[in-house]
């Protein structure tokens, strides 16, 4: 099993040890992280709704740190909220190899080898991507813990092994679930796309791995955003503020 914290270590280690924190806010909906030099980050704010786990204990804050010290930190802590921020540190840290990622154009269809009568299989669920496939006829099969959809043992079974491609949600990082699911999914040998703000937008990262298309975001307006997270806002208000970006990159 390949360990992705590992690798996001490895890879953001030397840019982490001359970026330093900011800014931390953390929203209902999204996190945002803003570097000394400008440079700002997203990330869904993962809450455990069934505990009082995320909240951050001790004395230690983010804010004015070195973000290599905070990286180190991915591979010991199961705290979602604690993952949140580091992730959208990285997104910070990544920004800079996003301004010539084209913006989203909406070929995810076409990239997928779709067609009317396939099936995807998706884990985590976006509904705007259901609507859209189910308008080309399309049938969406999803799996989400956190909104009580499919059956893990029957998603794995059945649905992923009959399914012409496959959509990952990119909170699996932050829940740290990617690892398990490359896993689970073994050679799946169909196209496979990683979605969401929280995408770490890194061909590197997924090496190895069946992800074919990578889609996330870059955020152009700093003041929007945190202005958009402070106030709970959702990917639609994110976005005024940002541009959606997206990689075929297989």
């Amino acid at each position: 099993m390949i360990n992705f914290d590992k690798r996001l270590i490895d890879l953001y280690s030397n840019e982490s040890k001359s970026s330093y924190i900011e800014c931390v806010t953390i929203g209902l909906g999204y996190t945002a992280v803003v570097l000394k030099d400008g440079r700002c980050g997203l990330c869904y704010t993962y809450l455990d709704s069934k505990s009082n786990c995320n909240i951050l204990k001790g004395d230690s804050t983010f804010e004015g740190n070195c973000c290599y010290d905070i990286l180190l930190s991915l591979e010991n802590t199961t705290n979602t909220v604690e993952r949140s921020i580091i992730i959208a540190m990285i997104n910070a840290m990544n920004v800079v190899n996003l301004n010539n990622t084209d913006s989203d154009r909406g070929t995810l269809f076409s990239d997928l080898n779709l067609k009317s009568g396939d099936k995807v299989a998706m884990i985590g669920y976006f509904k705007p991507v259901v609507e859209q496939f189910k308008a080309k006829g399309v049938s969406v099969e999803a799996y989400d813990i956190g909104k009580k959809i499919g059956s893990e043992d029957t998603f794995y079974k059945e649905v992923v092994p009959t399914s012409n491609a496959l959509i990952i949600s990119a909170t699996s990082f932050i829940n740290n679930t990617f690892s398990q699911i490359m896993d689970r999914i073994g050679d799946y040998g169909k196209p496979t796309a990683v979605l969401g703000p929280s995408t770490i937008m890194n061909d590197k990262l997924y090496a190895d791995t069946p992800v074919s298309s990578i889609g996330g975001t870059l955020p152009l307006d700093t003041d929007g955003i945190l202005k958009a997270v402070r106030n709970g806002k959702g990917t639609p208000q994110l976005h005024k503020a940002s541009r959606k970006v997206y990689k075929k990159i297989k």
